[in-house]
């Protein structure tokens, strides 16, 4: 098995890696897009410094395509891990590709001084487990199980409103905003420090990572990404009394396929928590889902087994569990 770096500038090369994640994709989730190639390119591409993304193609005897792999390497931040998604295509699976493409990555992290690596999957519910039967054959250890749970867009406006009505009256001095791609200026240092926050406040598990540096820049290179993945980002925010953007939610739409969104980040400043502002926030951005992309007809949802609280605001709006993500993770 031949297992080589790819130029994601190079036509042929990209769709010869992207079949295989997109063969991989629609058998793992029949129905859904998924990741799209232009999402995916321009992750590999993205400029800036927050991190080096490398994607890598295993081959077989014949020169055909039949694994895939996207290693993301943090620059600012986390620098001792290297973080990576496996593909086999299905039609090719138990003839090493995989094996020879995550041999390949410990490799290639261990050469750039990487000592911790870590793998992702999704396994629906009910799926064979092949995924975890792989990761603990080469020696991970299971480090974050988050459960996927989807919601029907648009959601059921009274239960919306029913929820509304009983988390305003302890929310008082808190207004909510909404704005979609570009936050607004007088809120983007407030949203680097939000970014800032998610990433350890959130349940870690077992996970060894550490705070990442969020900055306006950085926030302002995050949404250059969206637009260049050809993704709509819808966002609602709490403002307190002094002005400061304190919770934030996330909606992430693939302008080319719209009819899955997803929610990526929500976080509450700890200072500012108890007032129900994770809730209002997110029927906020719901609302406003609905308002600007009718063709949307579902959301899905990631949280922790362990996050109580994010796992009750999801399910009071109507999310229901389809499955999980498994994140692993190998001391190199």
């Amino acid at each position: 098995m031949d297992v080589q770096p790819i130029d994601p500038r190079d036509d042929r090369a990209f769709a010869d890696w992207f079949a295989v994640v997109d063969a991989t994709q629609r058998d793992l989730w029949p129905g859904e897009p998924g990741w799209l190639a232009v999402e995916l390119r321009a992750r590999a591409l993205a400029e800036g410094g927050d991190e080096r993304v490398e994607l890598l193609v295993a081959a077989d005897d014949t020169g055909r395509v039949i694994g895939a792999a996207r290693c993301g390497a943090p620059l600012r931040d986390n620098t001792h891990l290297v973080s990576s998604e496996l593909w086999v295509h299905p039609a090719h699976r138990r003839r090493g590709a995989g094996r020879a493409l995550l041999t390949t990555v410990e490799r290639r992290a261990l050469a750039d001084g990487r000592t911790v690596s870590l793998i992702e999957h999704d396994e629906p519910a009910g799926a064979d487990p092949a995924g975890r039967v792989f990761a603990r054959a080469h020696g991970y250890e299971c480090a974050q199980v988050d459960r996927r749970r989807d919601l029907a867009v648009p959601a059921d406006p009274a239960r919306l409103v029913r929820l509304e009505e009983d988390c305003l009256p302890r929310a008082a001095g808190y207004r909510i905003v909404t704005w979609r791609d570009r936050c607004p200026d007088e809120y983007v240092d407030d949203r680097a420090l939000l970014g800032r926050r998610i990433s350890t406040d959130m349940p870690l598990g077992d996970l060894a990572v550490e705070e990442e540096d969020w900055d306006a820049a950085r926030v302002r290179r995050r949404e250059a990404q969206s637009a260049a993945a050809d993704r709509s980002s819808i966002v609602a925010g709490a403002v307190d009394g002094a002005g400061r953007l304190v919770a934030v939610t996330d909606i992430q739409l693939p302008n080319g396929a719209p009819e899955k969104a997803y929610q990526w980040d929500t976080v509450v400043l700890g200072e500012h928590r108890g007032h129900r502002l994770g809730t209002l926030v997110k029927i906020a951005n719901l609302r406003l889902l609905a308002e600007v992309s009718p063709a949307t007809t579902s959301v899905a949802t990631w949280n922790a087994e362990d996050n109580r609280y994010m796992v009750a605001v999801n399910e009071a709006l109507g999310f229901t569990v389809v499955g999980s993500g498994l994140e692993w993770q190998k001391h190199l």
